[in-house]
């Protein structure tokens, strides 16, 4: 998690700073990092639903570790292209799509039903702290030592991740070996996903947020890189506001949602997250403050959406039956992921016709529709995580 924090940070500002890349070529870089959570994700959670978990982790992190590598190598033989690093980009989200499949369906069979909620929230505040650290180094690294160093120390993160995966000890259950048909098995996926109330609900909310927050990512950076002059230790303190207020939220949310009720809280703070980015309209009126202003957008949008993201997980995997997880989860991801590369897209286009600031805005409205989907769902009325499950 600190490597790829790095290189989300990194990874733009190598394709603006290294290869002097336009709204249109940054755009098509994220669109080919995000493009395999809509081509790969069934396939994949079906192959999760039939292997071991755990192998496909490391395997996946060790692949990452070389298409990551290979990115500052191209740099220094001087043959990094827009072209190639978005074909890299492609094997490398598809590989991620792989790993988080997997862990996704491997996490309950770590802990027990009980301990669920708590472990989401950890590991939660864990990829929160993650990104405090990871998008802080990487703003400094790349002003310090080049974009490309600060990637290949993304690389490296991959590569200790798999060896630390590797050590860990869990009973993992053989999973069926019986025949099975992939395409009968991904149209049930998509039908358990949309079926369900509330995971209909949290599929509408998560795919609107989705497709609008690339839009409004693409064009902060933008913005802030052309429009504010930002260096790049700048941009990385506007992200690790973002960390901050999740890592506090992801640690305490559990908390909340047991005091004051599950549903109650998750719609409150989920609306407090969607809806904070808004605020970023208001850098035209403080010139010179632009980064402050963002900083505390940044930081109320992570504690909001830090406290129901650990909630949110939790109920997919308890509605989930054991050995449909990874296939109900790529169906989940198919959809929601899915409008990432859609909204890169969108993000570039939004940028070069109405101006980096303009998109940027025009992101943070849509983000703060996803509320509604929720909203209109019964997670407002639920108490406990039991009642979800019912």
């Amino acid at each position: 998690m600190f490597g790829s924090e790095i290189g989300e940070l990194a990874l733009p500002l190598l394709a603006l700073l290294t290869l002097s890349a336009s709204a249109g070529e940054l755009s098509a870089i994220r669109t080919a990092q995000f493009l395999p959570f809509l081509v790969a994700t069934l396939p994949l959670g079906v192959l999760v639903d039939h292997c071991r978990r755990r192998p496909l982790m490391i395997k996946a992190d060790l692949g990452r570790f070389l298409v990551v590598a290979a990115i500052p190598a191209a740099v220094w033989a001087d043959v990094a292209t827009v072209p190639l690093i978005c074909g890299l980009m492609f094997i490398l989200g598809t590989l991620t799509v792989l790993y988080q499949s997997a862990d996704f369906a491997l996490l309950p069979q770590v802990v027990t039903a009980a301990q669920l909620t708590d472990a989401n929230a950890k590991v939660g505040a864990t990829a929160s702290a993650a990104e405090i650290s990871g998008r802080g180094v990487g703003g400094v690294l790349v002003q310090a030592l080049t974009a490309p160093l600060a990637v290949l120390l993304n690389a490296f993160g991959y590569l200790i991740s798999a060896v630390s995966i590797a050590r860990v000890s869990v009973a993992e259950e053989r999973p069926e070996r019986g025949a099975h048909r992939p395409v009968k098995a991904m149209a049930d996926a998509l039908r358990m996903a949309t079926s369900n109330p509330v995971l209909r609900g949290f599929l509408g909310g998560a795919t609107t947020f989705n497709l609008f927050n690339e839009v409004f990512f693409l064009c902060l950076m933008l913005y802030l890189i052309d429009d504010v002059g930002a260096t790049p230790a700048m941009v990385g303190v506007v992200l690790v506001a973002g960390g901050v207020g999740s890592f506090l939220g992801a640690w305490f949310g559990a908390k909340l949602g047991r005091r004051f009720g599950y549903g109650k809280v998750l719609i409150t703070t989920l609306a407090i997250g969607n809806t904070a980015p808004l605020a970023s309209a208001l850098t035209a009126l403080v010139p010179g403050r632009e980064v402050t202003l963002l900083v505390c957008v940044f930081l109320t949008m992570g504690a909001g959406i830090g406290i129901s993201n650990a909630h949110v997980v939790t109920v997919r995997q308890v509605v989930a039956p054991p050995s449909a997880r990874g296939r109900l989860n790529a169906a989940y991801r198919l959809v929601s992921w899915g409008a990432i590369p859609v909204g890169a897209t969108l993000g570039g286009l939004a940028a070069t016709i109405a101006g980096p600031w303009a998109g940027m805005v025009i992101g943070a409205g849509g983000m703060a529709t996803a509320t509604l989907w929720v909203g209109a769902s019964p997670v407002p009325r639920l108490r406990r995580l039991e009642d979800a499950a019912a």
